[in-house]
């Protein structure tokens, strides 16, 4: 038996638990028996409570809440509650409705909620979020048909008890279902490519459906961009265009992916709301005529937006090929930043609930310097232009207000789908863009996402695998889009891959755990921008440059289906800090040099051409999973973080900080006290830190490695310390006695990054004395620059999947005996793989 707990001081919404247990027991047809009860923690001592194992609790399920129960009583019930392994929900409030507010967002308890949330790697049951999408599709007389007042305030609201229990019904039994029941959200893996039928006719529809279905594929990805067809005018819906495509397609055995068409407004939108339109940082209105050119923040496209989801959801809902639903599509891949009216009306309010007094956010920002000092709220500027730059805390501010304001658009879009469907939900996100993901796909029931690597920058089809199968704890990812040959707009030509690079690519996604493998797009473009993208077919149907290869791939999927099915993936033991906090803050403060997605990818390259393979993890992850961790470029390293660094090393792990990590504060300004690198510099123990621009030759930051000169480019960071690496000695050159290296046991500072980190002899190193021994594949085998390996393993076996991604020969070694994918002997020693030539290794596991 698993009980499900709703916890809150009071039971506020009084719903009917045994009728909520029957109906997620009717809907999740699950072995294990489930119940839902209600606690209040005025009448039970949470702490004596007999939790059972796996029991789940869900902690603050109703009104009542205060920063100070957030922040403090919920982390020590969080504590409590893992301790006895028990699963953990936080539950945002349940709000009441102000007569005179026409637009609320986050509240401080909500903000310190996804927070604690984000550290500790819990599931948030956002029930605001669900309710205020709900309460902003409404029109104002059904407003006030389905609201009423709250008792002993005259200007508060709150739904109707009785529609409250029928919406939460169905959204609370759904919601479960689908984070703690429904295991396996894919069972079919699935290969295919978008397709858009908006464009083309009935004939060249048909003809595009039955060919994907003649050629093997199984999956199809639509809908993203066609608003228009479905709500030709405001109000005026036509979802029988939904509904005959979806038929034609479930005729033809085709799964579907189904998209969300948020991206794409049409005409009549903003000509009905022309002050939705995207704003630029130089006060420019983007027009209509591309994508993603309303605000995510507008009020009346949020309204629309949400209704239409739900419209859509409601016709998904009965086709069962449909496998999953995107929302939106690549956020903020034209846009970032907007300084709309919307946005003007909603900055003060979220920094109030953010830093709570202006007290507070005139001391975090250092605004007593040049006179910025602010006087309330209301008159803290956006970063538009401005005669030099803007304050550092300011601008870092101003792009998490961005990327979490975005976010509660999406958890709208995701709650509203959820209270309708069981359908996964899922979007395509890329390493291209400004994002929180962690706290996006945390809303959302599978990560997808879109590559499209260049054949001559091939580790970043890698990169993302390495990345995007680690963001969630799931072992399905989806990729959503990728280029059959090229990719390319009206503005910019791109070359082809060559013959065979593709089918390395399909090889190691399905080795690395894909659950989809689609291209971008079937048919080509015949108008719009996009036309010169190359794709499956051409515009006139005939084969384009990548057919053959994706008809390649598709029996690449057939041939090794058994094995993937019969096999689990294996991780890395070697971890490698990704953050998307880190990127915000490179993009406060560049340094004229610095851009996050090249650097961590400079970083990344650094191993992977040293033959490790590692996996990309965010920077809330459990350390303990792995054997060596990484961690470059986290500017703020917080309390959370630092905790379990040092666990992390009293457990024996070897930790790898820097360069860059510790150096800023979480509003991006410098460190105050006595030492450069905060609490990270004192539990170093190092002192007398400087930071400077190692560029030029007479000044520039220099190693002596064994009988060897390493140079450093970039920022670089250096301090006193008598804890040194052995056998690096640092050459002085400005920065007096100062060092560049910190080591002391299991735990090294790294304090810049060499110039050519690929043929770096500090690097070498690392690499061979620290990070190397922790790679367990290495017992089994080697590889080396080009080639990409991942692991699977069966009760009986360890698998290999190898693939050279280079247009060179390389070599890799064996250390024992295997065996090829038709049990072809393969011996140890030393052994080569032509480019772009995949290889499956096979080792018996003895017992």
């Amino acid at each position: 038996m698993l009980t499900i707990y709703l916890v809150n001081e009071h039971d506020e919404i009084q719903l009917n638990y045994s009728d909520l247990s029957e109906n997620l027991a009717h809907k999740t047809s699950s072995s294990t028996k489930s119940v839902i009860k209600f606690i209040s923690t005025a009448e039970t001592d949470l702490t004596t409570f007999d939790f059972g194992k796996d029991d789940i609790v869900c902690l603050g399920f109703g009104h009542h809440f205060d920063l100070n129960y957030v922040q403090h009583t919920m982390p020590q019930l969080v504590k409590m509650l893992k301790a006895r392994n028990t699963q953990i929900v936080l539950v945002t409030e349940l709000r009441y409705f102000h007569e005179n507010e026409t637009y609320f967002d986050k509240s401080a308890d909500e903000l310190a909620i996804h927070q604690l949330a984000y550290d500790q790697r819990l599931k948030v049951l956002d029930l605001y979020s669900y309710l205020n999408a709900w309460y902003q599709q409404l029109s104002a007389s059904k407003r006030s048909e389905k609201l009423e007042r709250v008792k002993n305030a005259s200007d508060l609201y709150q739904i109707k008890k009785s529609i409250l229990k029928q919406l939460l019904s169905c959204y609370l039994t759904s919601w479960f279902s689908r984070k703690f029941f429904v295991r396996t959200k894919i069972k079919i893996r699935g290969y295919g490519a978008s397709l858009y039928p908006e464009v083309w006719d009935k004939l060249t529809n048909q003809t595009d459906i039955a060919e994907m279905h003649k050629i093997g594929m199984n999956t199809v990805r639509i809908g993203e961009f066609f608003w228009d067809k479905l709500e030709p005018q405001e109000d005026h819906y036509n979802m029988e265009y939904l509904v005959n495509l979806l038929s034609q397609l479930k005729e033809h055995g085709l799964q579907v992916i189904l998209g969300i068409p948020s991206p794409t407004p049409p005409r009549w939108f903003t000509l009905h709301y022309p002050e939705s339109r995207i704003v630029n940082l130089r006060g420019e209105t983007e027009e209509h005529g591309s994508r993603q050119h309303v605000c995510t923040n507008n009020l009346n496209y949020r309204r629309k937006a949400y209704q239409l989801a739900r419209k859509i959801a409601r016709v998904a809902k009965d086709f069962d090929n449909i496998i999953a639903i995107q929302i939106d599509n690549e956020f903020k891949c034209h846009v970032d930043q907007c300084f709309c009216e919307s946005c003007q009306r909603l900055w003060p309010q979220w920094l109030k609930e953010k830093y709570q007094t202006i007290e507070r956010l005139n001391t975090v920002w250092g605004t007593n310097l040049w006179s910025e000092r602010y006087p309330d709220f209301q008159s803290v500027v956006m970063p538009t232009k401005t005669p030099f730059t803007h304050n550092s805390g300011l601008v870092n501010a101003f792009r998490t207000f961005t990327a979490d304001t975005l976010n509660d658009f999406a958890a709208g879009l995701a709650q509203t789908l959820i209270a309708e469907t069981n359908i996964p939900i899922t979007h395509n996100t890329s390493l291209n863009f400004n994002l929180m993901n962690y706290e996006l796909f945390n809303q959302l029931d599978l990560v997808g996402f879109d590559t499209y690597p260049m054949y001559d920058q091939y580790w970043n089809f890698p990169i993302n695998l390495d990345l995007w199968r680690n963001l969630k704890d799931t072992d399905e990812v989806l990729l959503l889009e990728t280029g059959a040959s090229h990719v390319g707009y009206i503005g910019n030509y791109v070359t082809p891959h060559p013959k065979g690079f593709l089918q390395t690519e399909v090889f190691l996604g399905l080795a690395a755990g894909l659950k989809s493998f689609l291209f971008w797009p079937y048919r080509a473009q015949p108008a719009g921008v996009e036309q010169t993208h190359g794709a499956i077919v051409t515009q006139t149907g005939t084969p384009d440059l990548g057919y053959d290869d994706v008809l390649a791939g598709q029996k690449l999927v057939q041939k090794f289906k058994q094995k993937l099915d019969n096999t689990v993936v294996k991780k890395s033991k070697i971890a490698l800090v990704y953050s998307d906090n880190a990127k915000r803050e490179m993009h406060v403060e560049t340094g004229g040099i610095y851009e996050y997605r090249n650097t961590i990818t400079q970083f990344y390259k650094a191993l992977v051409s040293r033959g490790v393979s590692v996996e990309l993890i965010p920077d809330n992850v459990d350390f303990q999973n792995f054997n060596c961790v990484l961690i470059p470029y986290i500017r703020d390293v917080n309390s959370q973080l630092l905790a379990r660094m040092k666990s992390f090393i009293s457990a024996g792990g070897q930790l790898v900080v820097g360069p860059l990590t510790g150096d800023r504060t979480v509003e991006m300004t410098w460190i105050r006290g006595h030492n450069g690198l905060g609490e990270l510099g004192q539990w170093l123990g190092i002192k007398n830190v400087v930071q400077y621009l190692s560029e030029e030759k007479r000044t520039r930051a220099k190693v002596k490695v064994d009988q060897s000169i390493d140079e450093f480019g970039g920022l670089v960071t250096m301090f006193n310390t008598d804890n040194t690496m052995k056998h690096v000695e640092t050459i002085h050159t400005v920065a007096a006695d100062r060092s560049i290296i910190y080591q002391r046991g299991n735990l090294t500072y790294l304090g810049g990054m060499p110039k050519d980190s690929l043929n770096s002899p500090l690097w070498d190193k690392l690499v061979d004395e620290i990070i190397k021994p922790c790679d367990e594949d290495c017992t089994y085998i080697e590889i080396n620059w080009g080639i990409f390996k991942y692991r699977r393993e069966s009760e009986d076996e360890i698998q290999f999947y190898l693939a050279n991604m280079s247009v060179d020969r390389v070599e890799y070694e064996l250390h024992q005996a295997g065996y090829g994918e038709d049990d072809d002997v393969i011996n140890p020693g030393k052994h080569s793989l032509n480019g772009f030539e995949g290889k499956l290794i096979r080792i018996k596991k003895v017992r």
